[in-house]
């Protein structure tokens, strides 16, 4: 039996079918996957009253809440929020920050980690034991690993919004001046800066954040210690960054402990400065964290320092993690072709 359709009958049948099945196969193959809820810095912990009572919830309550390094006032590394199972809705599941305890004899003692599960850039940790005693161990175990996953989940989320938003202008003249690549905050302005030296801010009535960056030559590995690094900081402030006062200018705050620590990130080694800075002869002062990026090729250091000032504002903790997704974007033009990503 012949086809009794016409040509325009089967073009009108196809302009239908074919928008219809490209729909079909975008439904099945994309979720809908919503914002997350929560500010910066909160976090959420389900766990039901009686593991929260005892040892093992006690345990991961302290670390959440622990003190961060290097800020003026204590000020807890979450905000942390703590329901029980029977309260958590399924408005709840979006939140930015999201551990789930659950302790039964059907899992094996483990804690797995999830990005955007339940929520866009979302951060979930869900951790299995049979007790709390269990619970207690395995967390205690894996605390840098737990707080870390959450702490690089809020300096990302900065990131890419700074990503969005970069200051075009600032980001090119940074890379012709350093040979490296790091995203600048279209917000950020630069200052009077010195032959060798840039500093750009981000200034409003309330606060300031900014940026310093010098570099100076590495002769090895004693140039990259503790007491050389703060020694070079302060010499190379004290003529770069003047304070309010005549003869006054900003320094490091030596009657507090300064951390330091090495790690490895974009292809190149960091000695990573935190603690307090002040102006010598006046009173200003607030947090600050440097990062020295070692570039042994071209046996030099870049140091990109970052601190801020916000008298009028007591917490300062997601101000210092903002400019901490700047720094963690550096990366040496010579170490890797893309670049700007």
């Amino acid at each position: 039996m012949k086809n009794s359709y016409s040509a325009k009958q089967l073009i009108f049948l196809f302009s239908i079918i074919v928008p219809l099945s490209f729909s079909s196969c975008k439904d099945k193959g994309e979720a809908h996957v919503p914002n997350i809820s929560g500010s910066a810095g909160e976090m959420l912990i389900v766990m039901d009253d009686s593991v929260r009572a005892n040892v093992g919830g006690k345990r991961l309550e302290s670390i959440m809440r622990q003190s961060v390094v290097g800020l003026p006032q204590a000020e807890p590394l979450f905000d942390v929020s703590v329901i029980p199972h029977r309260a958590f809705s399924q408005n709840l599941r979006s939140f930015r920050n999201l551990i789930v305890v659950k302790l039964d004899d059907e899992h094996d003692p483990e804690i797995k980690y999830y990005k955007g599960q339940w929520g866009k850039e979302q951060a979930m940790a869900h951790i299995f034991a049979r007790n709390s005693w269990q619970l207690d161990s395995l967390v205690d175990a894996q605390e840098l690993r737990l707080t870390g996953f959450f702490v690089r989940a809020e300096r990302e989320r900065s990131r890419n919004y700074y990503r969005k938003y970069m200051n075009e202008n600032l980001t090119e003249k940074f890379q012709e001046r350093w040979n490296a690549f790091m995203i600048v905050p279209i917000t950020f302005e630069e200052n009077e800066s010195g032959t060798d030296f840039m500093w750009m801010s981000h200034e409003t009535p309330l606060i300031s954040q900014g940026v310093f960056v010098y570099s100076f030559d590495y002769t090895g590995p004693q140039s990259i210690s503790k007491s050389y690094l703060i020694n070079k900081r302060d010499s190379v402030l004290r003529v770069n960054v003047p304070g309010p006062s005549p003869g006054s200018y900003m320094t490091t705050e030596s009657r507090l402990p300064v951390s330091y620590k090495r790690f490895e990130n974009n292809e190149h080694q960091i000695a990573e400065l935190r603690g307090l800075w002040k102006v010598e002869g006046d009173l200003m002062g607030g947090p600050f964290v440097s990062f020295s990026h070692i570039d042994e090729v071209n046996n030099r250091v870049v140091v990109t320092d970052a601190y801020v000032y916000a008298p009028e504002k007591p917490e300062k903790r997601n101000l210092i993690w903002q400019l901490e997704s700047i720094l963690y974007s550096f990366r040496f033009l010579d170490n890797n072709k893309d670049n700007a990503q």
